[in-house]
Formats: C-alpha cells, structure tokens, sequence
C-alpha cells in the first residue's frame, strides 16, 4: 500500500467558516500562534454562507449583533477522522484532497473543530428520488447557474430556507407547490428588515463607539427574550403574547384556507421561529399551492401527489453529523460515540472539550446553540476560553490539556437539568433532541451573558495541564 503523506502543524483547525476564521485570527493576535493550518471540504472561506447561497437566503439576526466584535488556508479537503497518540502527545487528523481523492495525515499538537451545522444537507427518504430526471437541488447546494423561468416546482420543506426561498422565487416560476412537514411559529421582520441608511453608516465611521452601543442595544433585547424559553408563568405569559402575535400576523396575511396548516399545536420556542420576509404574503400569489400532503414516490418525470414535470428544490435541513462521533478516538482508542454514550447523550464541557479527548477542542460544540441571539457571539466566547486554556500548551509549557471528568460531567448535568425546564426538549419533534431520552444536545439554556461569564472567567481547577 502506498503510505499517506503526513504533515505537522502546532494547530489544526477543521472548519473555515466565521468559528474557524475567528480561531485562527485570535491565534496570532493574542498567541502570536502562526503555526496552524485551517482545512474545509468547501471551495472558499464562509462555511454556512458560502454553503447557503440560495435565492432569499439571508440571516435572521440583526447585522450590528451579527459580527465579529473585534472586526465589524486549503480548500476542498474533507476531514475524515482524528486519533490521538499517545506516545507522541499529538492528534493525528485523517484528511482527504477532493479534487484528487488523495488521503494524507497532518499531525498536530492541538485539534480544533470548527464544522458548523448548517453545510451537511439532509435528503428526504423519497422513493424514486435518484431516477428524477431534472436536477434535485438542496439549498445549501445551490448555484446561481440555476434557472426557474417558467418550470414547475415542488418545494420540500417549510423551516427558515424554505420560507427564505418561497418569496425570491415564486414570480419567476409557472407554479411552485410547496410540500410543508409541520407549522412554524411566523414572525413578521423587525422594522421591516430595515437596512442602515447612508447618513448612519457615516456615524458609525465617524463617531466611536456609536456601532459598539447600538451593538450593545440589540444584545440586551435579545438576550432578556430568554425568559419565554422557560416553563414557568412567566414564560407561559410571554410565549402566549408571542403566539397570538404569531397567529394574527398569519391570519391578516396569509389566505384563510391556510391557516390550519400554519397553525402550530406546540409551544412556541420548541423549534426556532422564522421570521417573515414575505413568505406568508407571497401564499397569496395564484402561482403558490401549499399542502400538507407528503410526497410519496418520485419517477423521472414527476413528483407522484402532482402533476406535470417538477423541479424539485430541497430544503428539508441539516444532517448535524459534524463532529465525527465514529472517526474521532481519543486515549485508550475511545472513539467520541463511545464518550457520548456512556455520558448518556452528546455533550462538551463549557461546549467545547471533553475528557479522553486531550489538547481538542470544538467550537460551536454541544449545547452551545441560542434560539433567541447571535451565534457569532458564542463563537467569539469560545475562541477565547480555547486560547486561554491551550496558551500553556501552546507557549510549550505543558504538553497536554485536558478538562476533569468529574467536571465534564457535571456541566452536562446542569446543562440537562435546566434544559428540562424549558420548551426547548418538550412539545415538539426537533432534530436535535432525542425522542427517548429528551437528551438536547444543541441548545444552551442560559442568557449570553451567563455564557460569556462562563467562557470569560474558566475554572482552573476543572484542567489538568502535564
């Protein structure tokens, strides 16, 4: 067999999206770190956003809380696996060149996963799908070249991309059919997605500190809507409130046919509300059907519950398969499911390390996802909780870093606890919640600020350094 090629670098970084670029400009800022290398399976840095470029698409949280605060490397190599080894205290990282299929191995003093969840497409189990003769597009693969000039449309899924896609495509199309799963909560857009004006952009460049404070403002609204999240009379009150809000902006909107099929039955919260940027007045056009029939076979020339030639066009979700549960194994030759299983269900200490897994880290790990604020925000907490904890290591003062188990296991306790105290594991099916044991692996319970405090200010004694 002929031998992989194999590299070193102090840092690998998986993942060049907004964590990943985050990671390594703080490497060399506050560490002075140069020595590392980012891989991607994509063909450009963005991650999400360079995934995500179908008509409509765009983000649901305002742009001044939306960035990085500090700033208003190879491409197509997908990561296969890591082992730690323990003779030479280094990760070793499976890695494979997409363009020519070569696998090589780079070794790395320290391990960080920057995969977001939002780049994996999740297909639809459709019988027949493969023999459809036109092209099958899942959002986030598509490209510009695609053109829907007068085709016939079956749209699957009604979650954010498919709500995003429905009123930048419906004029352009003969007819679209959209085939919804289950209601969503509809919210109409925060000041009608305003835009920064000319005249605002000039303070911000002008006046210090006037972004910083507006900024600050959007964190601080957002942050207090957490209180809806929580089973308790308060929260009842404000999901109530925010539920007739949801359920009378539908009804002015959107045709009465319509209104049983976008009417949830679970609390509000459960899922992430959408918020409209047309969607629900674009049900109006002549050229839009919405069902709640499921497509039950595909052929090469149709979807079998219409009729006519279809262009199906996906957005059923993500796959949340990033963190290579199978092909991650640390000490012992643990392999992350392993981990997860004994533990009793996917978790990260403080979302970003766990015990058996030394000198790696994750960002935008386990339970570090927010239904109510910027995700750029938990990046950013993230990153510098890593650079604190792997600075020793990294400065060669230690060789290993790794949290307690004891530790570990606690903050996961305390992240299930508090979870189950909300709407976020309860009234409804997500895909990151499991069914049987209510387990959350994606949602972090608590404000921002408790999780900047968290990030801020880590608990030495939780770290073994050797």
């Amino acid at each position: 067999m002929e031998k992989q090629k194999r590299f070193y670098s102090d840092v690998v970084i998986i993942g060049a999206g907004l964590s990943g670029i985050d990671m390594a400009c703080q490497l060399q800022r506050q560490l002075r770190v140069s020595d590392y290398v980012i891989y991607d399976h994509a063909q450009e840095l963005g991650g999400a956003w360079a995934a995500n470029k179908y008509p409509g698409c765009s983000v649901d949280i305002p742009g001044a809380l939306y960035s990085l605060s500090w700033f208003p490397n190879p491409f197509q190599t997908e990561w296969k696996g890591a082992r730690w080894v323990e003779a030479s205290g280094t990760w070793l990282v499976h890695l494979c060149d997409l363009n020519t299929k070569e696998e090589f191995f780079h070794e790395a003093k320290v391990l960080i996963s920057a995969v977001g969840g939002y780049t994996n497409p999740k297909l639809p189990d459709l019988s027949g799908l493969d023999s459809f003769e036109g092209p099958v597009v899942h959002t986030a693969k598509w490209r510009n070249e695609y053109d829907l000039r007068g085709l016939n449309v079956a749209l699957v899924g009604n979650g954010c991309s498919g709500s995003q896609v429905v009123p930048a495509v419906v004029n352009e199309v003969n007819r679209l059919t959209q085939f919804i799963q289950s209601p969503q909560y509809y919210v109409p857009m925060p000041m009608g997605n305003y835009r920064f004006g000319k005249a605002l952009r000039v303070c911000f460049s002008c006046i210090p500190l006037t972004l910083l404070l507006i900024r600050w403002l959007v964190f601080w609204i957002l942050d207090t809507s957490l209180g809806q999240f929580y089973n308790n009379s308060k929260g009842d009150r404000l999901r109530e409130k925010r539920a007739v809000c949801s359920r009378k902006y539908i009804e002015e909107n959107a045709p009465e046919r319509y209104w049983p099929l976008l009417t949830p039955g679970y609390d509000l919260g459960c899922r992430r509300r959408i918020l409209d940027n047309d969607y629900i007045r674009s049900l109006r056009n002549p050229r839009m059907k919405l069902v709640k029939d499921s497509i039950t076979q595909v052929d090469s020339k149709s979807v079998i519950t219409g009729s006519g030639e279809k262009y199906p066009i996906l957005a059923t979700g993500f796959e949340f398969s990033q963190w290579k549960a199978d092909s991650v194994i640390g000490r012992g030759g643990k392999t992350l499911k392993q981990h997860w299983e004994d533990r009793g269900g996917i978790g990260a200490y403080k979302t970003v390390a766990m015990n058996e897994f030394p000198n790696m880290f994750y960002l935008l790990g386990p339970n570090s996802g927010s239904g109510h604020t910027s995700v750029l925000f938990a990046i950013e907490c993230s990153v510098n909780l890593v650079i604190r904890i792997a600075r020793p290591v990294l400065q060669r003062q230690a060789s290993i870093v790794e949290v307690c188990k004891g530790a570990e296991i606690e903050w996961c306790d305390t992240i299930q606890t508090a979870l189950s105290k909300t709407v976020l594991t309860g009234s409804c099916s997500n895909q990151y919640t499991d069914p049987k044991t209510g387990w959350n692996f994606f949602s972090y319970p608590f404000s921002s600020l408790n999780f900047w405090i968290d990030t801020r200010f880590p608990t030495m004694k939780h770290w073994e350094y050797r």
